[in-house]
């Protein structure tokens, strides 16, 4: 038990010395999501990610920060996630006249919990084929996962969640049989 206190206390007290400055970490693609996209319809182009006005840049998890670590935001880290599946299923293609572009409009993580915190992202995903759109939907992931209300459990455990949240989104988009008909 005093192992474990020492641990927590040394995992705070490097919280707290780096200044509280937090990046999310590296997306991962999805098996089960490059299986999909390989299963479905024609190669495609990443266009332009944004992040509608009034959603933070960062995600607060008990008032640190935690940056996307690609780009200026969070709409960077879903293009490239994007960008990483597609390219694993074989399915990227720049000069595609199929395109793939969104806007963030959801994004958070509640690390505050007492045994259980939660995150959610939602985006409008947008296809177009040859410049006219072929599918515009909100698509939203959620999660939640067992936890601490000690935060130096609880940060940690946030953040490492949050590239699954990102899959659970792609995995969404990719499933949707509106989105593959978009494909044809």
């Amino acid at each position: 038990m005093k192992r474990m206190l020492r641990v927590l206390a040394v995992l705070g007290t490097v919280l707290l010395a780096s200044g509280c400055a937090l990046k999310a970490p590296n997306y991962v693609p999805s098996i089960d999501n490059v299986g999909l996209i390989k299963g479905g319809g024609a190669s495609m182009a990443v266009g332009s990610f944004t992040v509608q006005a009034g959603v933070a840049p960062a995600i607060s998890l008990r008032s640190n920060p935690m940056s996307s670590p690609v780009g200026a935001d969070y709409a960077a880290y879903l293009a490239e996630a994007i960008r990483q599946e597609l390219g694993l299923a074989g399915k990227l293609d720049p000069a595609s006249k199929i395109e793939i572009s969104g806007v963030v409009t959801k994004n958070d993580i509640a690390a505050g919990g007492i045994s259980t915190n939660s995150g959610e992202i939602e985006a409008r995903i947008v296809v177009r084929n040859g410049g006219a759109v072929r599918f515009d939907k909100l698509k939203r992931a959620d999660m939640s996962w067992e936890s601490s209300f000690v935060g130096a459990i609880a940060i940690p455990k946030a953040q490492q969640n949050y590239p699954l949240i990102v899959q659970r989104l792609l995995g969404a988009i990719w499933s949707d049989p509106d989105f593959q008909k978009a494909l044809q």
